[in-house]
């Protein structure tokens, strides 16, 4: 019973996280208003990034063989990896092709992390 309800808190980490940033890439790109989202926007990010750690951990440690031998957790991780490397260092310089690298590394981490339900082995 606990597992379905810590996968809901885990994929509503991701929303929060992954949502926020998409809005900062958004009005990088030139949408929206003039005041730039970071300032109200970053403390919510890192609320989702650690909801995203402590379930997602929890999720693991709890059927680590399904996991480790799981396609699509294996690309999640790679590609969480990559997005986290350059949220951290590109997406900070702010510029047009830092917003679209976000974009699209973001779309893939949640692209994979479905994918993870539909290639059990």
């Amino acid at each position: 019973m606990l597992f379905p309800i810590l996968e809901a808190i885990h994929v509503m980490g991701l929303a929060l996280s992954v949502g926020t940033i998409v809005l900062v890439d958004l009005w990088l790109l030139g949408f929206g208003r003039q005041e730039h989202p970071n300032a109200k926007l970053a403390p919510w990010t890192w609320v989702g990034f650690a909801v995203m750690l402590i379930t997602g951990a929890a999720l693991f440690f709890s059927n680590v063989p399904r996991y480790v031998h799981n396609p699509g957790f294996l690309v999640k991780m790679g590609l969480l990896t990559l997005a986290l490397l350059a949220h951290f260092t590109v997406h900070r310089k702010g510029t047009r092709g830092a917003a679209i690298l976000s974009l699209t590394l973001w779309s893939s981490v949640v692209i994979s992390a479905r994918a993870i339900a539909d290639l059990d082995i």
